[in-house]
């Protein structure tokens, strides 16, 4: 049975927080919610924004002499979209906590169930690194609960799948920023729910697979059909092989829509595709469409 969901309270948060760390002491606590995110972060916020952000807790560590050390603790909502939000930059080593972490160069970012957090120091020194992986520690740990991931993830065949950078997001804008596909949102986001972008790194060269849900199977028909008017020249085709050479698959199946991107070959593009509906239809039937 899954836990009540609590609303998000900026005290809550802020209890996850420590105080001090190490010598370096806590200023006052900034709280920003979605609509304000953008007097903390300029450009960053819409990202925030997009994966329907609900609090901001930042907490500044000051030690005269040093560089500072920032934490942003985001209250994401849900734990899905605390997965979300950290798939968005994935750059770095995994630092071993929370339910998935990265650091580099000064900064850690992990999430845990729905709550991501960033901590950075304005400079990387030895010092400054283990205070932040300390601090990030001691908030994975305050943390009571872990969350689940999107069960769209689910639906990601495992074969050849690079599944630590697998992406998580709501927007066209999101998919672009990882993998740009056109100006115009050609697979009508406007009606989707959830999507994940997986790579794939096989002896025949990387691939990625788009799969979009949306609310009902025919906003799915009616984005499938959009894709494969501007993508694929309105082809009838399952699988079609673009100007690069390789090729591009698309399927839908009751309401998710599901995008093979640089397959070698219509064989790869349409057996992906194949797996993608095989795991949909396991325990919950359908019919694919063409």
């Amino acid at each position: 049975m899954s836990r009540p969901q609590q609303p998000p309270d900026a005290g809550r948060l802020a209890s996850y927080i420590p105080q001090t760390a190490g010598p370096w002491l806590s200023e006052a606590d900034q709280v920003f919610d979605a609509g304000s995110i953008f007097d903390y972060i300029d450009g960053a916020g819409e990202v925030y924004r997009s994966y329907r952000m609900k609090l901001l807790v930042a907490r500044r560590f000051h030690k005269d002499g040093k560089p500072d050390l920032v934490v942003d603790a985001f209250d994401m909502g849900t734990s899905a979209d605390a997965f979300g939000v950290f798939t968005h930059d994935l750059d770095g080593a995994d630092a071993g906590l929370g339910q998935g972490s990265t650091y580099k160069a000064g900064l850690l970012s992990f999430w845990k169930d729905r709550y991501f957090v960033s901590v950075y120091a304005e400079e990387e020194t030895p010092e400054t690194k283990a205070l932040v992986l300390d601090l990030g520690r001691a908030l994975a740990a305050a943390i009571p609960g872990e969350g689940r991931k999107p069960g769209i993830l689910e639906l990601v065949p495992p074969a050849d799948l690079e599944a630590r950078k697998i992406r998580y997001f709501h927007s066209f804008a999101i998919l672009n920023f990882h993998r740009f596909v056109a100006d115009a949102d050609v697979l009508r986001f406007d009606l989707a729910e959830e999507a994940v972008l997986a790579p794939y790194a096989g002896r025949s060269g990387r691939s990625d697979l788009l799969i979009v849900a949306y609310g009902r199977g025919s906003q799915a028909e009616l984005a499938a059909g959009s894709f494969r008017e501007a993508f694929l020249q309105g082809s009838k085709d399952r699988a079609v092989r673009l100007e690069n050479g390789r090729w591009t698959a698309c399927l839908a199946l009751d309401r998710h829509v599901a995008v093979v991107f640089d397959a070698a070959s219509a064989a790869e593009a349409e057996a992906r595709l194949e797996a993608v509906a095989g795991l949909m239809t396991g325990p919950r039937g359908g019919a694919v469409r063409p």
